[in-house]
C-alpha cells in the first residue's frame, strides 16, 4: 500500500471518536430533557434520514468524519421550550461535559482491550538495525545487520526473549551469539557465527533514551515467523489498567499544557518538546504508526488522540466546550440571570473563526514538514 493511502487510516480514528463525543451530549441532552433537533452520522449534506428514535430523526451524511448532535437554542430560538439557552446551568454543564466524558470512556475500554490481547512479541531473527556511537555494542564491535542468536548460550528469538534474559545480568559481562554477513573477495558474502563479550549498561547508568546495550533491534517484516502476547490481563485487571492509564495521561498531557502556557507567559524556562499537528499532522502520524507499528500501536494512538480530545474540548476557549461550561457556571454564580444568548452566540462565533485561523495556520506548518521530509514524529 502506498504510504500516502496509510494516511486515510485517521478517518475511521478520528470519526470513531468524534461520533462517541456527539453521542454522549445526545444521550445526556436527552436524558435532562433538552430539545435535540437532529442527531446525525457524519456531516452535511443529509443522505437520508435513518430513523426517529424518542423524536429525533437520526440520520446518514455524506462526509463520513464521526458525526453531530443539533440541540435547539444552540444558534437561534433561544426561548423555545426545552431549548439548551433556557435549560439551567444544571443541566447544560453535564450535557455540556458530557462529550470529553464519552471521550476518556472510550481510551479506557480502547485501552483495557488492548490490556486484555497483550503485548505483541514478533518471533524471528533479532537484528540489529542500529549501533548507538560510545555504547557497550559499539565498544564489543557490533555492527548493523547483525543477528542476535543467543545469550550465555541460551537461545533469542525475540525483542522480550532478549529483554528478559538480559535484564538480571545488567553490569556483567555476557556472551552474545552473532551472525554477521561477511564480504567475500568476489563481491559476494557469507554467514559468519561468532561470539562477543560486551557488558550491559546498568539502569543507574543509563541516559535519556538509552538502552543498556545501545542498540536498535527489530524483526524484518519479511523474516516475522509468528507472533507471541505476553502480559495478557483478565477483563477485571484490564478495566483497571484502562483507567489508571487514561488518568496518567490526562495528568501528563495537563501538566505538558499547564507547563505551555508557563513558557509562553515567561513563567517558565522549561524547553517544551514537539508541537502543535492539525488534521494533516494527524493524519500522518496515525498512519505511519499504522503503517508500522500494527494494529495494536494504532489503538494505542487513537485512545491518546481520544484523551487529547477531552482535555482540548474542555478548555475555556470560545466555540469549545469548556467555554459553554463557563458560562452556565456564570449563570449558576448569579443565580440564574444568564449572559445574553446573542452575545454568547458572538462569542462562540469569533472564536471558532480563531480556531479555524489557527488550524489553518497548523495544516501550513503540517504540509511544510512533509515537503521538508521531516518526521511525523517530531524527531
Amino acid at each position: 500500500m502506498s504510504s500516502w493511502l496509510w494516511f486515510l487510516t485517521v478517518i475511521p480514528a478520528l470519526g470513531f471518536l468524534v461520533f462517541v463525543h456527539e453521542l454522549g451530549h445526545f444521550l445526556t441532552a436527552i436524558r435532562m430533557g433538552i430539545k435535540v433537533e437532529e442527531f446525525g452520522f457524519g456531516y452535511p449534506p443529509r443522505m437520508v434520514t435513518l430513523f426517529h428514535w424518542k423524536g429525533v430523526p437520526v440520520t446518514l451524511n455524506w462526509l463520513p468524519l464521526g458525526g453531530f448532535v443539533r440541540m435547539a437554542g444552540e444558534e437561534d430560538n433561544f426561548e423555545v421550550e426545552g431549548s439548551l439557552a433556557a435549560a439551567p446551568p444544571w443541566k447544560k454543564i453535564p450535557v455540556m461535559a458530557a462529550g470529553a466524558f464519552m471521550n476518556l470512556v472510550a481510551a479506557v475500554a480502547i485501552f483495557a482491550f488492548v490490556g486484555m490481547v497483550g503485548q505483541p512479541d514478533e518471533v524471528g531473527p533479532l537484528t540489529i538495525q542500529r549501533v548507538d556511537a560510545n555504547s557497550p555494542a559499539a565498544q564489543a564491535g557490533l555492527r548493523p545487520g547483525d543477528v542476535i542468536l543467543s545469550l550465555n548460550g541460551q537461545d533469542i528469538d525475540s525483542r522480550r526473549t532478549l529483554q528478559e534474559q538480559l535484564e538480571p545480568l545488567l553490569g556483567q559481562a555476557v556472551t552474545l551469539g552473532i551472525e554477521r554477513q561477511e564480504p567475500q573477495t568476489d563481491g559476494g558474502s557469507f554467514q559468519r557465527t561468532n561470539n562477543v563479550t560486551v557488558t550491559p549498561r546498568t539502569r543507574g547508568q543509563l541516559g535519556p533514551n538509552e538502552g543498556p546495550l545501545g542498540i536498535t533491534i527489530e524483526v524484518p517484516d519479511d523474516k516475522v515467523e509468528t507472533v507471541r502476547y505476553a502480559n495478557r490481563l483478565n477483563p477485571l485487571e484490564a478495566v483497571l489498567y484502562g483507567i489508571q492509564h487514561t488518568f496518567m495521561i490526562f495528568v501528563q498531557m495537563l501538566l505538558g499544557l499547564g507547563m505551555l502556557i508557563g513558557s509562553l507567559l515567561g513563567l517558565s524556562n522549561t524547553e517544551i518538546q514537539g508541537g502543535i499537528a492539525g488534521p494533516v499532522g494527524i493524519g500522518r502520524l496515525t498512519g505511519e504508526v499504522a503503517r508500522t507499528g500494527g494494529l495494536l500501536k494504532y489503538l494505542e494512538l487513537t485512545a491518546l488522540i481520544s484523551v487529547n480530545l477531552a482535555l482540548f474540548n474542555l478548555l475555556p476557549i470560545p466555540a469549545l466546550d469548556g467555554s459553554r461550561i463557563v458560562f452556565a457556571l456564570v449563570e449558576w454564580v448569579r443565580r440564574g440571570k444568564r449572559v445574553p444568548p446573542e452575545k454568547e452566540r458572538m462569542v462562540h462565533a469569533i472564536g471558532m473563526i480563531a480556531l479555524l485561523g489557527l488550524m489553518l495556520i497548523v495544516t501550513f506548518s503540517d504540509v511544510r514538514n512533509i515537503l521538508l521530509g521531516l518526521s511525523p514524529f517530531g524527531d
